[in-house]
């Protein structure tokens, strides 16, 4: 009986050591690379698991500390049984970064090491535990994203995998950091925490430059836009390339927060047929790199799997404060959709474009933050500032267009509306001074929109749509408007035929419609971001259309006071009596001289005409000195 008791009692302690194995001094060592507690054959859970890791702080500056703490949310208590923490890198999952140099609870925690000295926090004991908070250190020469990832357990057989902390980015010790994590709330712990520690160490000097601009001048190639945005350090869009030997490295970032940003390898300076690499952020935070093909004009635009995805290597990448980074190396030979692209001997037009979607999820979206290309192709090797493409012809249709729509027609549209009774009996070339006036415009804005929509096709090289803006499909209907407005004109009837109040009304509406909509493309085009017109622009258009819409109610109610004092008082006339192609029955108006009120007819007008033009003259300036926004912004403090 005696032999009997012991083996239960020896049983008993056997299977006790089993359970307290896991426990009882942390993970084992083959958890550092997988975090799985080897516990036979449990699997872990697959449901929600029910702790946290928060981070004080979504960002650390090289070398400085932030604390992180694990544990599960106020109203769900679950204790920490065992546990195995680690900081890995989001460019590379498998890699462990930095160091844990504090702990909150040393009497249940310990540091161990799996790759190198204390990069992970794990248990000592098998007891409950409640909120565990560690202060982590980042590594001097590491630059991007982080997560702290975790395995807790609750008990031997109940344990979560791939409990994860928000990103938290590593960023130079240059760079000023003003993002903080909301202090998270536990369940409550018997043991204090230390205060949450931001910074262990003095901040060094604040300097507002980025690091992708050091060396522009001397040491690598760079391209940005806007122009002149390299000098000044704040490109929309930047691409830069520094040549080691036979080891090219690239540097692509964009402002404004990015949904991608890329770079291209193109044979000119337009979009279609080049080898795009693109950096690009993720809805969980991290960054990827990817290639892809570009085409011209025609879906899907870029595509990635007709690109190899091994010819880039990703070295460094971050997201902070709305700029997109990525730092990586590319072959120097490589073959893309039957292409050769040799670094070394050959010489590309660098392209950089970034915008804020995804079209699908394995393909960017339209360039809608920024687009431009070098005018010149380039030896990659070239060291210094690369100038962007000649802008002249861009330039050259917003002024015409503008001119026309803005001022010429705008002016045009007021003398054939408002003063036919004018200037009675003076006539230029044969015909009534408002009709004269009115065609001389007329032609001249026909002239300025054909030649303008000329000038953006051989721009652009053929018809193109501009992404989510209708301002090409727009621009187009109104040059097709404008267009043949005056064949119409020249094959009008004679007054009082049948057929003259159907023209008088077709010329009446066609006329107006292409004017409101070129106003209207106009409009559009403020937001284009080739344009590069500074945001306010619009409310120098929109002080046109108030004072455009003013000045004709002012000289259609002049209108309607003239023909009432010609009727005795009676107003039983509208501004628009002409469309009918005949004189009005109720009252015989005499034609022989300017109707009342023409004086003041023509001092409206002498105050219309300067203005229209000052604003159309003031809205080319903008396009012709584009982009003016940044000088803008700085003097106004934004």
């Amino acid at each position: 009986m005696l032999p009997r008791k012991r083996s239960t009692i020896l049983l008993t302690l056997l299977v006790l050591i089993r359970s307290s194995e896991q426990y009882s001094s942390g993970a084992p060592a083959g958890a550092c690379n997988d975090q799985m507690p080897r516990h036979a054959s449990i699997q872990a859970q697959s449901t929600p698991p029910p702790y946290v890791i928060v981070t004080s702080s979504s960002q650390v500056r090289q070398g400085d500390s932030l604390n992180v703490t694990v544990g599960s949310p106020a109203g769900a208590p679950t204790p920490i049984g065992g546990f195995i923490l680690q900081a890995r890198s989001i460019q590379d999952p498998d890699v462990i970064v930095g160091k844990f140099t504090s702990l909150s609870d040393p009497v249940n925690t310990r540091l161990t090491t799996c790759t190198f000295g204390n990069d992970t926090a794990t248990h000592s004991n098998p007891s409950d535990k409640a909120a565990l908070t560690f202060q982590w250190e980042a590594p001097s020469d590491f630059l991007g994203g982080v997560e702290f990832r975790a395995t807790v357990a609750q008990s031997y057989a109940t344990f979560w995998k791939n409990v994860e902390s928000k990103v938290v980015e590593v960023v130079n010790r240059n760079t000023v950091i003003t993002t903080t994590s909301p202090a998270p709330t536990f369940q409550p712990t018997t043991q204090a925490a230390p205060p949450v520690i931001m910074e262990s160490r003095p901040s060094p000097p604040t300097e507002t430059r980025d690091e992708i601009y050091q060396g522009c001048a001397d040491t690598k190639l760079c391209y940005g836009i806007p122009e002149n945005c390299i000098a000044r350090g704040n490109c929309d869009a930047i691409v830069a390339v520094f040549v080691a030997g036979d080891i090219y490295t690239f540097e692509i970032q964009g402002t404004n927060n990015p949904k991608y940003i890329a770079a291209a390898l193109s044979m000119d300076s337009k979009m279609g047929d080049d080898s795009a690499m693109e950096c690009v952020r993720n809805d969980n935070g991290r960054v990827s790199l990817f290639t892809s093909w570009t085409y011209p004009k025609v879906e899907p635009f870029v595509r990635r799997s007709d690109s190899p995805q091994d010819i880039v290597q990703l070295k460094e990448s971050s997201n902070i404060n709305g700029k997109l980074y990525c730092k990586f190396t590319r072959d120097v030979v490589s073959t893309v959709k039957g292409f050769t692209f040799d670094l070394a001997g050959g010489k590309y037009n660098l392209m950089v474009v970034s915008g804020d979607s995804m079209k699908e999820a394995d393909r960017v979206g339209f360039h809608s933050i920024a687009f431009g290309a070098t005018g010149d192709s380039l030896a990659l090797a070239t060291v210094g500032t690369a100038a962007g493409s000649s802008k002249l012809l861009v330039k050259l249709h917003g002024s015409f267009m503008l001119l026309a729509w803005l001022g010429t027609s705008s002016i045009g549209i007021l003398l054939a509306r408002y003063f036919r009774q004018v200037w009675v009996g003076r006539q230029l070339g044969g015909k009534d001074i408002w009709f004269a006036y009115h065609r001389i415009l007329m032609v001249l804005t026909w002239l300025l929109t054909v030649v303008g929509f000329i000038l953006i096709l051989v721009e652009v090289g053929g018809f193109a749509t501009t992404g989510d803006n209708p301002h090409a499909i727009t621009g187009l209907v109104t040059v097709i408007l404008c267009f043949i407005q005056p064949i119409g004109a020249y094959f009008r009837p004679h007054p009082g035929t049948k057929k003259r109040p159907i023209f008088n009304w077709l010329h009446w509406f066609l006329g107006n419609a292409a004017h409101i909509l070129g106003i209207a493309t106009i409009f559009l085009a403020v937001y284009l971001q080739k344009a590069e017109l500074p945001s306010w622009s619009v409310f120098i258009l929109a002080a046109f259309v108030a004072f455009h819409v003013v000045m004709h109610i002012v000289l259609s109610l002049t209108v309607c006071v003239s023909d009432g004092r010609i009727s005795n008082g009676r107003v039983n006339s509208f501004p628009m009596k002409d469309m009918m192609g005949q004189p009005r029955q109720v009252t015989q108006v005499d034609r022989s001289t300017d109707a009342p009120f023409s004086s003041f007819r023509r001092l409206l007008l002498s105050i219309y005409a300067p203005i229209v033009l000052l604003l159309a003259v003031a809205m080319i300036c903008l396009v012709a000195l584009a982009p003016i926004g940044e000088a803008y912004n700085s003097i106004m403090g934004a």
